[in-house]
């Protein structure tokens, strides 16, 4: 893989994870702040998530007559821009068409990127892809220290937002110097291959997985918050313990060999136990760890299953993977849906019950695929 592709990946996915856990760490204040319920801080979430479903559909439609590079460029031009208009701020409205931006740059950071790597080291895409993933829980693992901090000296979380915006901006620098792949020049959109069953399955088992993963990192600050009585600062650095679980398994997970589908549902497994104790656990010491264990199990499910499908996509890999990133989006969507709706009625804790919910569905889903493999092999992935 390229040097300036590494740089770009690298960069691109710190910034990216950096901005997901600003908001999500200071959640508490943000509801605090705005004067908004549960329920509107779930549509805020959401009008976030419909930007990154924008960015992915226009990638999806116009990768083979854009190009890859541009949408790299594009990607880190708008989470910069994004990034500014959340540290200016002042209401609900200005706070939402920020995230819009911000996460329409996402989007298409999500694309580009997955889309190069896959491009030129397709052999090697899942280990690449899990360290490029790993600069994303970087940057996710870090931020919620900067929110904590920011709050306790009285900057405000907004303030966190230059921070962002300084990182993005390395990111479109180093865009301008990307170089496109040769096999985005052949692709046409193929309406056939995207609707084909293989890929389809590939694309649930993402929508899923990212509802679960950004309901854990969004809502678990806040059940820490009201649902066990933690101070908001505490309850940040706490949470951030995710994430480092997430970097720690997903670096070394870029260093095993693995067949994807076997893997996929061992970690899956290990998600849903974390997942249930550590919702459960009263001691707060318990909880953490298993916080950092469900990190340390979702950590590669990402990757691996974005391997599954640049090992399937040959020449039409933009258009694929912005298919790709679109139920991602539509996952995102639904999962802050449901969580806010339910916690809005029920309360937090049966809100953040859906996660574990979402979980054992994935692992459902996955158990006919290892069948499947087991009886053809290799054929299984046509």
């Amino acid at each position: 893989m390229p040097k300036i592709l590494k740089l770009y990946s690298y960069f691109a996915f710190f910034a990216f994870g950096f901005f997901v856990m600003i908001l999500s760490s200071a959640f508490p204040r943000v509801l605090t702040d705005l004067s908004i319920d549960y329920l509107y801080g779930g549509y805020l979430l959401i009008i976030g998530t419909a930007g990154y479903v924008v960015g992915s559909l226009l990638c999806a439609i116009f990768a083979h007559i854009t190009g890859l590079k541009r949408i790299a460029v594009g990607g880190a031009f708008f989470m910069m821009l994004g990034a500014f208009m959340f540290a200016l701020s002042k209401n609900f409205f200005e706070i939402a068409a920020a995230d819009m931006i911000a996460n329409i740059g996402a989007g298409f950071i999500e694309v580009a990127v997955g889309s190069l790597v896959g491009a030129f080291a397709e052999q090697k895409a899942s280990s690449l892809l899990n360290r490029v993933n790993s600069l994303f829980a970087l940057g996710a693992l870090i931020s919620p220290f900067f929110v904590s901090a920011f709050i306790k000296f009285g900057l405000g979380w907004r303030a966190v937002y230059f921070f962002e915006a300084f990182f993005a901006s390395i990111a479109f620098v180093i865009s301008f110097r990307l170089k496109e792949p040769k096999i985005t020049k052949e692709e046409k959109l193929n309406l056939k291959l995207i609707f084909s069953p293989a890929l389809l399955i590939i694309d649930i088992l993402i929508m899923i997985y990212v509802g679960y993963e950004v309901g854990y990192s969004s809502w678990i600050s806040t059940l820490l918050v009201r649902g066990r009585g933690i101070n908001i600062t505490v309850a940040a650095i706490s949470s951030s313990v995710f994430w480092m679980g997430m970097f720690v398994g997903r670096y070394a997970a870029s260093f095993l060999k693995f067949k994807e589908e076997t893997w996929l549902f061992t970690i899956v497994i290990s998600s849903l136990v974390s997942a249930v104790i550590s919702m459960l656990a009263s001691n707060i010491y318990l909880a953490v760890f298993f916080i950092f264990l469900s990190g340390l199990s979702f950590a590669s499910t990402y990757p691996t299953i974005q391997a599954m499908l640049t090992k399937r996509a040959g020449g039409r890999i933009g258009n694929l993977m912005g298919i790709f990133v679109l139920f991602v989006g539509v996952g995102a969507s639904i999962s802050q849906w449901l969580i806010a709706q339910v916690a809005n009625v029920e309360g937090i804790f049966w809100g953040f019950a859906m996660i574990p919910l979402f979980i054992a569905f994935e692992m459902m889903m996955i158990v006919p695929i290892l069948k499947r493999r087991k009886e053809y092999g290799e054929d299984a992935h046509k």
